[in-house]
């Protein structure tokens, strides 16, 4: 009769063994190279496909937290489908990264701000935003944020609208209508 080896798990699949989850096997595999690991969130986002884009990059992602282009991208595919609370977690944890494009972020940030309403966060947020390369998106995030500071109420949908069509027109964002 054999005796089973004793299995080992390391402490950092213990909780997954405590749950009766398989571990993983401890080999790591082969990163890849970012290209290639966002390639599919990549390709649907350029296409418009925001739902499809949000499956890809929440897979790719997860091995690579720390990529700011690609969770931005991520942030506005999420905002695109109307997924506001996870597009708004997104474009903040862009935005505490050091290399990244701050902004797009910031501007996702604030039309993610715009449509859950929370308007002096949204008003701070546009206020801020800078594009050298955009300076009339930039004007109209300046407005934005004067007419959400202004004591008479704005309506934030209007502003929101307008704000997103000069970003499509400036190319920041892509030139598809979220679904």
């Amino acid at each position: 009769m054999s005796r089973d080896a004793p299995r080992t798990v390391s402490r950092r699949h213990l909780f997954r063994a405590l749950l009766g989850r398989e571990a993983p096997a401890e080999a790591e595999p082969a990163r890849q190279p970012d290209a290639a690991r966002h390639a599919a969130g990549d390709a649907a986002y350029e296409a418009g496909d925001f739902p499809a884009a949000v499956a890809a990059y929440r897979a790719s992602v997860r091995g690579d937290l720390s990529n700011p282009s690609a969770r931005a991208r991520l942030g506005y595919a999420l905002y695109a489908t109307g997924q506001f609370i996870q597009a708004r977690v997104e474009f903040e944890h862009v935005l505490r990264l050091d290399d990244a494009d701050v902004a797009f972020a910031r501007l996702g940030l604030g039309l993610t701000l715009l449509a859950l309403d929370k308007r002096e966060r949204a008003a701070s947020v546009l206020a801020a935003f800078e594009d050298p390369s955009r300076p009339e998106l930039a004007a109209v995030a300046r407005d934005v944020a004067a007419r959400l500071s202004a004591p008479e109420a704005a309506d934030p949908a209007e502003l929101r609208c307008g704000l997103e069509l000069a970003a499509r027109a400036t190319a920041l964002v892509p030139d598809h209508d979220p679904a």
